[in-house]
């Protein structure tokens, strides 16, 4: 399995993650993995209807995401999940990340920005710093274009 980029939104697919991403980082699909969106028929049919005509999409489960990745089907993937604690899980049950994009985590009561569209809290930060510590580069970035800051230097 090819994962061509991992990005963090907790807008899931939307016009600068269907467009702006998945050109800067060709992928054959689109998977979500998000328990709650898997297990409603509206929000699946949303985020399909999200995707780039001649683009694949999947809508996983944590579980079923695990057990879609820990196999090859030679596609190249652009996952998309809303937070990070699920791509921690992945990376417990083996699945290798190079490096993830941080992107649109918004604010909520008790989350601090680090940049105008990442806002943490120390659970985020907990998550963040394991990953850092399994050898994930954390790349902020809004757009592709942007100027990347690596997350572990300002967390």
């Amino acid at each position: 399995m090819s994962i061509n980029l991992t990005r963090i939104d907790e807008r899931l697919i939307h016009g600068q993650v269907a467009y702006s991403w998945s050109v800067a980082y060709p992928c054959d699909e689109i998977v979500v993995i998000d328990d709650q969106a898997a297990n409603d028929e509206m929000q699946k049919m949303l985020l399909e209807m999200a995707v780039p005509e001649g683009k694949g999409f999947k809508l996983l489960t944590v579980a079923e995401g695990i057990a879609y990745f820990s196999n090859d089907s030679g596609l190249k993937s652009f996952l998309v999940i809303k937070d990070p604690a699920i791509i921690y899980e992945l990376v417990k049950a083996g699945i290798y990340f190079d490096s993830i994009n941080v992107g649109g985590m918004y604010f909520k009561e008790g989350k601090k920005e680090i940049t105008k569209t990442v806002y943490v809290d120390e659970r985020d930060i907990a998550v963040f710093k394991e990953l850092a510590h399994a050898g994930v580069k954390l790349d902020v970035r809004t757009a592709p274009g942007d100027k990347s800051i690596e997350l572990s230097s300002v967390i």
